[in-house]
């Protein structure tokens, strides 16, 4: 991607996160992100169809990093849980400013949804040929998952200290020996 539409596009993105520690998604328009990012409105309408589009963004590319991540590793062998979670960390790091805002904002539980059906659709799809009863199994994924993204989201303020990384890796290592008993 060219550089200069890149760095309109993170302009957009970072003006529209600011906006969202201020006002709800419904409050804020185009104008107003414009305003921040020092853009024409017709400059972002190159980019963006709304602002709900930009959240939209955010979503995705937190999805995207994550996707990414998890196809890195086949769950239903025996996973490093410290490899693992590290690498979810650094994914967390990277889009904290997103995370901060999708957590804290009226869209946390649209965000805590997508998140665990990529962790849910991940497992589930490494570890479906291993069960003969996938709804039973389903359902034990979806509440490991559950708890795991809740423990996680609840607790973004303190996630990278080290007491709570190791209580992370502790209770991803639960869930790891679970899923490699079928």
């Amino acid at each position: 991607m060219d550089r200069r539409i890149q760095k309109t596009e993170e302009q957009i993105l970072k003006a529209t996160l600011k906006l969202l520690n201020e006002y709800s998604i419904s409050d804020i328009s185009v104008k107003q992100i414009c305003n921040e990012a020092n853009v024409s409105r017709s400059t972002f309408y190159l980019h963006y169809l709304s602002p709900k589009d930009v959240v939209e963004r955010l979503y995705t590319d937190v999805a995207v990093t994550l996707t990414n991540i998890l196809d890195d590793y086949d769950l239903s062998t025996n996973v490093n849980p410290t490899e693992f979670l590290t690498s979810i960390f650094e994914a967390v790091d990277l889009y904290k400013d997103y995370f901060g805002v999708l957590l804290t904002t009226g869209y946390h539980s649209d965000f805590r949804r997508r998140l665990k059906k990529i962790l849910e659709e991940k497992v589930l799809n490494d570890n479906a040929h291993r069960y003969r009863d996938l709804r039973e199994v389903e359902y034990q994924i979806s509440f490991l998952i559950s708890g795991l993204v809740e423990c996680i989201c609840d607790n973004i303020e303190d996630f990278f200290n080290e007491d709570n990384k190791q209580l992370l890796f502790n209770i991803l290592d639960v869930i790891l020996t679970r899923l490699s008993t079928p």
